[in-house]
């Protein structure tokens, strides 16, 4: 898998479908962004209004930015998904948790918990073993073109010295610099959003970010 991971933001279909075609060709790995207005203050394009995934090569997760992600799991399943990354901080209740982490399990789907940078690594310790991997924000969800918040680097770093193994991805603020700096504090994968996506050449976008990752 690589380690740089596009994201496509999208606030709606069209936007989408521009975004969608560009990034295609450019990675094998991309992830979608589904935000309700709840959750986050935007919304995005709706999960039904999105093409058919499993016709395409590429490998797609789903970066719930929703209140209720237990309801989508399925949906998305069936749309193609791989991978469902649903965030902490909608659901927090450990029965809630344990169930959307069973259901993902069970309908063969990776799954990541995200947390926002108000959260504390310690709440999301009793579920290391039962997640794939876990999502760091490195900035406020919902947002394009925000600065990466210096403490993520201490939050990978607190992460990674619990659990040596777990797979841990960022999201949020990524440029040539702080992909750098991520990669050192122990990221394994981060996510690019608007630095790839705007650019007029996301192919070479990304290759530098795949540069300074590696460094």
């Amino acid at each position: 898998m690589n380690p740089i991971i596009p994201t496509i933001f999208a606030k709606n279909k069209k936007q989408f479908l521009i975004r969608f075609h560009k990034l295609l060709p450019v990675s094998k790995d991309l992830q979608i962004d589904f935000m309700d207005g709840k959750f986050v203050k935007s919304k995005s394009v709706l999960i039904s209004q999105i093409p058919n995934l499993k016709k395409y090569k590429n490998n797609f997760e789903a970066h719930l930015m929703v209140k209720n992600p237990i309801r989508e799991i399925r949906f998305l399943k069936e749309k193609g998904f791989s991978k469902i990354i649903f965030h902490y901080e909608a659901v927090k209740k450990d029965k809630m948790m344990l169930k959307i982490l069973s259901l993902t399990k069970k309908v063969a789907l990776k799954i990541f918990i995200a947390i926002n940078p108000e959260t504390e690594i310690g709440e999301i310790t009793p579920y290391l073993n039962l997640a794939d991997g876990i999502l760091i924000m490195g900035v406020h969800p919902g947002k394009e073109h925000q600065l990466l918040i210096p403490k993520t680097l201490k939050k990978i770093r607190e992460l990674r010295r619990i659990n040596k193994k777990i797979k841990i991805q960022v999201d949020g603020g990524v440029n040539e610099i702080t992909a750098s700096k991520l990669f050192k504090a122990g990221a394994d994968y981060i996510n690019s959003g608007s630095f790839i996506s705007e650019a007029e050449n996301p192919k070479a976008s990304l290759g530098k970010l795949l540069t300074a990752f590696k460094k």
